[in-house]
């Protein structure tokens, strides 16, 4: 038995209609109002992360679970996870959340001034929208082994019991169970991230590799002693120091979008910044909205960062390109802008625009490693360019495209 403290990424867990119970009900009294109602978790009961015979695990929630996050905390009621659609907050008294012997209990005021509080209403009753979800962040965890029966004989599965969870958000979703495999391997990266246990990445990592890939490095030392395992939040970080921030998949939106609005109402905290930004001064103050550039996420009244702007992505990378003035970034840094901006148009089905190249700045070599001493000319006689990325550079690029395509958030230091 191994049991846990820490807190780390945020992961979410999703139930179908069955289990969530979500309904919409009369509210007490006569005034002819409407509350919504479900389960956004179930406790003691245990469910498949990920396929625990080879490369997953069972996972159940003990009762109690939730206790300290719910008199500490301030969850609000969102839609399919997007700060965009909040509908209840609990220190606005318009959500109620509690423990009962079933699990985590939601009731919820439905305040039809909201659109989208009317579409929901109507997408619940039309069973458009089947069930719930949380996100939260994992404080204590327990893991066990245990032996079940299987057609092919006896085999040994991990079980993981949540302890305690900090709660960020409940959600009435669209999607209530998994709907591909790579939604499951990113939970079972987020788990694994808090457990930060390698013999458990490795086991693994023999039927997929690519969980390896996300959350660790292990140096290329080939003297005898173990190679150094460097987690991926420290070689991200790495990357980040010369500016540009790691790409990270979130929702998207095409509304309107007004800059200097988003952030005015942004706080000046590191992580709220670092998510709604693109690029940090490397010798700037963290906590200092002047060190940072190119805002493209919207952000609510409360401070809370939420999608990003598509319209945002495509000015900020006509800046790129030189409009308005263009940009003094080094092109380093402005390429690692480009692929945060590009994979944000990515996830919201759209083309990015290309990345002009500089007027004047040699072309980027796209090998991960250094060009042979002996490496034949290029076509037209001239010498191949010589690239100036490391292999350690290579690993930790190659790290955030996977993270970035399996939906994981990587902490920085």
């Amino acid at each position: 038995m191994r049991t846990l403290t820490r807190t780390t990424a945020e992961e979410r867990r999703q139930l179908p209609l069955s289990t969530a119970e979500v309904a919409i009900r009369a509210a007490e009294g006569d005034d002819g109002g409407e509350r919504f109602a479900g389960y956004a978790a179930v406790f003691n009961s245990r469910t498949a992360i990920g396929n625990p015979l080879r490369w997953g695990f069972y996972e159940e929630i003990a009762p109690g679970a939730f206790t300290k996050t719910l008199s500490e905390g301030d969850a609000r009621m969102l839609i399919d996870h997007d700060s965009y659609y909040v509908v209840s907050r609990v220190s606005a008294g318009s959500l109620a959340l509690a423990e009962d012997t079933r699990g985590l209990a939601v009731d919820s005021a439905l305040d039809t001034g909201l659109s989208y509080v009317s579409d929901l209403k109507a997408n619940i009753k039309n069973r458009n929208i089947t069930g719930m979800s949380f996100g939260f962040y994992v404080i204590k965890d327990d893991w066990q082994l245990e032996q079940i029966d299987t057609s092919e004989g006896p085999a040994e599965v991990e079980v993981r019991r949540i302890l305690e969870a900090r709660l960020v958000e409940v959600s009435a979703v669209t999607f209530p169970a998994y709907e591909d495999t790579e939604a499951e391997l990113a939970s079972v990266a987020s788990a694994l991230v808090s457990r930060g246990d390698q013999g458990a990445i490795e086991k693994r990592a023999q039927f997929r590799p690519e969980l390896r890939d996300l959350l660790q490095l292990v140096s290329s030392d080939s003297s005898d002693r173990a190679p150094e395992v460097v987690p991926v939040e420290r070689a991200t970080a790495a990357a980040e120091e010369r500016g540009g921030l790691a790409v990270h998949t979130t929702d998207t939106s095409d509304a309107s979008w007004d800059g200097p609005a988003n952030s005015s109402d942004l706080p000046a905290e590191e992580s709220a910044l670092r998510q709604a930004h693109a690029w940090v001064d490397p010798e700037g103050d963290a906590a200092a909205k002047s060190s940072y550039r190119f805002i493209h996420h919207f952000v609510g009244v409360d401070g809370d960062v939420g999608a990003a702007s598509t319209v945002a992505c495509t000015n900020a990378i006509g800046v790129l390109n030189g409009a308005r003035g263009g940009t003094t970034l080094p092109d380093e840094d402005r390429q690692a802008v480009y692929k945060h901006l590009a994979r944000h148009l990515k996830d919201a089905g759209q083309k990015a625009p290309e990345l002009k190249q500089v007027e004047g700045e040699p072309g980027e070599s796209t090998r991960e490693t250094s060009t042979p001493e002996h490496a034949p000319a290029d076509a037209d006689g001239t010498e191949p360019a010589e690239t100036t990325r490391t292999d350690q550079d290579a690993r930790v690029l190659r790290m955030r495209g996977l993270a970035a395509r399996y939906g994981l958030q990587l902490a920085s230091s």
